[in-house]
């Protein structure tokens, strides 16, 4: 008989072989009770989601007759800027000022060496005298020469009459030709004396006229040299401001040579450009004699300004974006200079329906969000300007804004979302007012 191929295991092998699978067979009957446990469990209830309400800050809807501002920046200019020039060629003798100085009227400036006027002064002056004296030779001679001129006339006919004596005593041969020769000479001279002297009185009008009008030049001279010596000692014509000083004491200076330049304080005016939309209600407020009112702010590290303005006129060209409105400062101070920029807030005619909000209430430039059963529903807006209270002193947050669709006692949502859309469910905390539980809903965490 053949022996069997299947091999035939000992006993030791099966033992091994049992003691192998059985933790795989204990490990699959876990599994499989495992997976008949899960798939038997009943479901849970799904949670419902529950929508988000956003916490805001609130106001309440005031409109009102308020005065919007209008924000403008606007450049310190000066048109009344003196530039001091040296009147003549002269040296520096002091400059007692110095740039960017505030000065009263009357404080000197700066001083130029006297002595280069006054040779020019003395010179003007001695040819004034001479002139003077000329006229004074003139009239004098003539009247001698008015006196003269009857006794050259009596001259003359005395010569006549000697001639015809002459001839006379020719005619009956008692004298000879040379002797009537010499009288016809002695009556032609005294005919020339007689002619000269009539010419000199009629020429005296025209004569004593020239003399005049180079005295009248002369005394012009005397007067500008006058006037330069008193231009060589400058003083401030009235309260203001030193400028750029070009010059130093000792320097050599050329006539009409800058010395510097100063800027009174009644010549500072603030230029500003008016938008297009607002140049109309400008003009009228001017023509009924009340002009705008207005300051005019600048904070920095160094300085604050906070000047009061009025606006004067508009200037006479326009543009596509404007006009440029011309303010006076209605009391300068000595912080302005010129090409200085400051911020000015206009005070606009008053607006009836005017609701102040806060900038944070404004989304865009033309909408805010009204809260209706704790939901957001935007509303359009018209903006009006700034708002600075009936003083012009309020929070610089605030903005004038005019929708007829608000009413009063609406409330607005003043919270900046950025997520704001119509119907956001939003929440907010009940004020003093609302603490009965009818005007809004408390915030909880």
């Amino acid at each position: 008989m053949q022996p069997s191929d299947t091999p035939t295991r000992s006993p030791r092998q099966r033992r091994w072989l049992f003691r192998f699978l059985l933790p795989l067979l204990i490990l699959a009957i876990a599994i499989a009770a495992f997976l008949a446990l899960k798939a038997s469990r009943p479901d849970a209830p799904q949670p419902m989601p529950e929508e988000r309400a956003w916490l805001v800050e609130t106001m309440q809807v005031e409109p009102a007759t308020r005065h919007p501002v209008l924000t403008l920046h606007g450049e310190v200019a000066n048109p009344d800027r003196l530039s001091i020039n040296a009147p003549l060629s002269a040296r520096v003798a002091a400059v007692p000022v110095e740039d960017g100085e505030s000065v009263t009227e009357g404080t000197r400036l700066v001083e130029l060496d006297r002595r280069d006027f006054e040779p020019a002064l003395s010179r003007a002056k001695a040819n004034l005298a001479d002139l003077e004296a000329q006229i004074r030779e003139v009239r004098a001679q003539h009247e001698s020469d008015r006196q003269a001129l009857a006794l050259e006339q009596q001259i003359v006919e005395n010569a006549e009459t000697a001639l015809s004596r002459t001839r006379n005593l020719q005619g009956r041969n008692l004298t000879s030709q040379a002797d009537v020769d010499t009288a016809r000479d002695t009556l032609s001279q005294a005919r020339l004396a007689l002619n000269t002297r009539r010419e000199r009185l009629s020429t005296f009008d025209a004569r004593i006229a020239g003399l005049e009008a180079r005295r009248d030049a002369a005394e012009a001279d005397v007067m500008a040299a006058e006037r330069d010596l008193e231009r060589a000692r400058v003083a401030a014509p009235a309260d203001g401001l030193v400028g750029n000083v070009e010059v130093t004491p000792g320097a050599q200076v050329g006539a009409n040579a800058t010395l510097l330049s100063f800027y009174p304080w009644s010549g500072f005016e603030l230029r500003a450009l008016i938008p297009s939309t607002r140049v109309a209600v400008m003009l009228e407020a001017l023509r009924a004699g009340n002009p705008p009112q207005a300051r005019a702010r600048e904070t920095d590290a160094a300085r604050e300004t906070d000047a009061a303005l009025e606006l004067e006129r508009i200037a006479a060209e326009a543009s596509g974006q404007g006009a440029t409105g011309l303010f006076r400062f209605v009391d300068p101070n000595d912080s302005l200079r010129t090409g200085q920029v400051l911020t000015i807030e206009l005070e606009m005619p008053a607006i009836d329906e005017a609701v102040a909000i806060p900038h944070s209430a404004l989304y865009g430039n033309d909408h805010v969000y009204r809260i209706d059963e704790e939901r957001l529903e935007r509303v359009q807006v018209e903006r009006l300007g700034e708002y600075r209270g009936d003083d012009m002193s309020g929070d610089n947050g605030t903005l004038l804004v005019r929708a007829p669709s608000l009413s009063p006692g609406d409330r607005l949502a003043t919270t900046q979302l950025p997520n704001a859309v119509d119907g956001l469910k939003v929440r907010w905390e009940a004020d003093d007012a609302e603490s009965d539980g009818t005007g809004g809903t408390e915030a909880t965490e």
